[in-house]
């Protein structure tokens, strides 16, 4: 074979294999927009497991967090999925789920309809399954955390010798836990410590606003243990003034023993409010939030 017939042999070889090769599109690819991931605050390790859960099934993108969830973040689409328990009030502009599992409710924005209608839909088939049954007839799950602020909560609490957890309801209440939240009264921070009496940067920082804000509850404490029946009944006049200001607290008292009343506790006194004031839901909140972490997280 001549020399110039073998090199178009080749040529022609290597031309047919091109030819058979699978063409590649030069084009960019196009990628796929990014699934949004949906964020989501949950009390305990097995609330986690059930959303995670509820997510595959959804095909969704879920980031789980631990932790007591703020309503205000739920409304402020800081978290798109809020568990809770129960008993918590569910405010305006949230929807809640139907009861699930330990006595909880699946807590999100009011305009997330359809998202409600699935949540439900699914509660009602996973709560037919023996997993299910079998995690709600277990012993309840402690509270993994409360807040991100639970050890500078532990430590102004031990300051002036309250439950940690005691003082954690008295600040879910004031602030769901949310450092920048104020309010038309100029109260600032995490238990609402009034600005024009510190500095903004006082009330800003989480650690100063606790530590100004439990030396209050102990003042209080220490005022009304001289007038109050028991314990509980000094806690009730604490928080009550802690929330109202302790001039009306002290009006408050002055009238009732004008009328006769037991001025020892707060039952009699809280009357000389008016009629669905809130210093009274207050204290019954913060009441019912203290017996949720007690029952949640057992562990002082």
């Amino acid at each position: 074979m001549s020399p110039k017939l073998k090199s178009v042999l080749i040529i022609a070889g290597v031309t047919v294999v091109l030819l058979l090769l699978p063409v590649r599109d030069k084009r960019p690819m196009q990628e796929l927009p990014p699934q949004e991931t949906l964020r989501c605050m949950v009390p305990s390790g097995i609330h986690k497991e059930l959303v995670l859960k509820y997510a595959e099934d959804q095909n969704l993108a879920m980031e789980v967090q631990l932790g007591q969830a703020s309503m205000d973040s739920l409304k402020a689409q800081v978290i798109d999925l809020a568990v809770v328990p129960d008993t918590l009030t569910i405010p305006e502009g949230t929807m809640a789920s139907k009861h699930f599992l330990q006595n909880t409710v699946w807590v999100v924005r009011d305009n997330e309809t359809e998202a409600l209608r699935r949540i439900n839909h699914w509660m009602t088939e996973v709560s037919s399954t023996r997993l299910y049954r079998k995690m709600e007839k277990g012993k309840l799950d402690r509270l993994d955390v409360i807040s991100r602020y639970d050890n500078l909560i532990k430590k102004h609490a031990a300051a002036i010798g309250w439950d940690w957890r005691l003082v954690a309801a008295v600040i879910y209440n004031e602030s769901q836990f949310h450092n920048e939240a104020s309010s038309h009264k100029g109260a600032q921070g995490l238990m609402q410590i009034l600005s024009s009496k510190y500095t903004y940067e006082e009330v800003s920082d989480p650690d100063r606003n606790l530590e100004i804000g439990t030396r209050y509850l102990r003042r209080l404490q220490k005022m009304y243990s001289r007038t109050a029946a028991d314990d509980t009944e000094c806690l009730k006049f604490t928080l009550a003034a802690y929330n109202v200001g302790e001039g009306k607290v002290q009006r408050c008292l002055d009238e009732a023993r004008e009328k006769g009343l037991d001025a020892s506790r707060w039952a009699s006194v809280s009357t000389m409010l008016p009629e669905g004031h809130h210093t009274k839901k207050y204290v019954e909140n913060v009441l019912d939030t203290y017996r949720d972490y007690s029952r949640l997280f057992p562990v002082k």
